[in-house]
This record gives structure tokens, sequence and C-alpha cells, in this order.
């Protein structure tokens, strides 16, 4: 099987730029192996929902290239939002990420990333500490994930659109994040594993057999990572990626 595009949506590890490897990535071996051209949607901060809207916007203007297509999911964490922001007239991801009650993707400004303040009007990281105590809750990212996973699943299966979902940067693996989620809060008879169990397919979905996720790779191969403090991947951890997922791609149309 053949492709003449390869399309990639996701976070920083599928992006490549934060470890300065665009043009090195998972998704620029796979489409050189199939000679195909590449549209890598990933940015870094990359969300469910990010994942969600630039995959079917570009499914919304390439509707005759489905039949040629390959796409690739790299899971981000389930722990982000993606809001539209009225100052920059652009959508901006937040990662969230860290223990309950503490956020040091908003307590810390780091290389690269700007504060919310800048992001918005008037909403800035108190603001946004205020809505997580009120409002965030994980049993509601997971649900969000779930309805979005479901519904590209859908839209790729009734399109006949060759897709591959995998865990990025989510750490845990999206399919064990219910783990974290206290089922109670919500009061509902089915619990979220069962109904990630029960609503997401598998078939599609490539699970490494030693590692949870691309995440888990690096973090357990420094040398597959770009330095001991910064688990993206390097060139080389891309490579091997690369190399996996052309396996699982390869034995899945053999067993068709």
């Amino acid at each position: 099987m053949g492709y003449d595009y390869v399309v990639v949506g996701g976070c920083s590890f599928s992006e490549g730029g934060v470890a300065n490897n665009k043009g090195g990535t998972y998704g620029d071996v796979i489409s050189e192996h199939f000679g195909a051209k590449f549209y890598n949607l990933s940015r870094a901060g990359g969300t469910v929902y990010h994942v969600n809207r630039t995959i079917l916007e570009w499914c919304g203007k390439n509707k005759n290239k489905f039949n040629d297509t390959l796409i690739m999911l790299g899971m981000p964490q389930l722990d982000r939002l993606t809001l539209w922001s009225n100052k920059t007239k652009s959508w901006e991801n937040i990662n969230l990420g860290g223990p309950p009650g503490k956020f040091p993707w908003l307590d810390k400004v780091r290389p690269g990333h700007k504060l919310l303040d800048e992001f918005f009007y008037t909403f800035n990281t108190e603001d946004m500490k205020k809505y997580v105590k009120n409002c965030w809750n994980e049993n509601n990212q997971l649900r969000s994930g779930i309805n979005i996973i479901v519904g590209l699943q859908s839209f790729f299966k009734v399109n006949n659109i060759d897709h591959v979902f995998f865990d990025a940067s989510a750490y845990p693996s999206c399919d064990t994040y219910w783990k974290s989620c206290d089922e109670k809060s919500f009061g509902e008879q089915y619990s979220n594993r069962l109904l990630w169990d029960s609503l997401i397919e598998t078939k599609n979905w490539y699970k490494h057999p030693k590692y949870k996720s691309m995440m888990d790779f690096t973090l357990k191969n420094i040398e597959m990572r770009v330095s001991e403090s910064d688990h993206h991947p390097n060139r080389k951890g891309h490579k091997y990626w690369a190399d996996c997922l052309l396996g699982y791609i390869n034995e899945k149309e053999n067993n068709v």
C-alpha cells in the first residue's frame, strides 16, 4: 500500500521544533518512505482539541485526497486546554500539566512560552488558577477526549481514511488516564474505564510492546532524547519511532 499524502497531528513530540528536529520527525521519515507529500499540522503544546480541529480543517479542504492519505495522530496529554483568544485572533493551547493543585506551566515562564496576559485582554494566570479551582475536572477532560476520539474514528471510518493513533506526549497513556479520575464526582452509572474500553477502537491504535507512549520511550532512553533535561525525541528517537510505526502499518496491511 502506498500513499501520496501523509498528515500528522499532535504536539511538540510530532512538530519537532522544540527539539530542533524540523525535517527529521517521524512524520518526515514515514512520508519519505512512501514518497508522499507531508503535512505536519502539529504544534508545540498541542491538545486533543487542537488535533481534532486541525485534522478536520485539513480534511475539509482536501476531500479529494482521502483515498491516497495516511493520517497519523500523536496524541497529547489529555489535561491540556485550547481556548480561543479575541486578542490574538487565534486558538491558544494551555498546558496545565502537574500534580493536582499545582500548575508549573502557569507559575513559571519557560523559554519559548508566554504569560497568559499576552494571549488575553483580561484573563491572566491568577484567573486561570481560579477557573481550574472552580471548573477543571479530570473526568470532564477524559470524557471530552473520548468524545473527540470517537468522532475522529467514526469520521475516518465513514470516509475510508487510513489512520493511526498512538500515545505521544500522553503520559500516562490515554487508555490509562481513567486511573487518575474521581469517577464518583459525576455520579454516573458507567465507569470511565468501561466507556473507554467500550467506545475506543484499538485496531488502529499503535501500542509499543515495551513503552507506554513515545514520552515513556524517551524518558527511559536518554540517547533517544534531546538532552538529559529535555525529554523530547532527537532525530535518532524520531527515526526509531518511525520504524516502529512503519512496522505496525505493514503488519496491518499484511493482515487485511
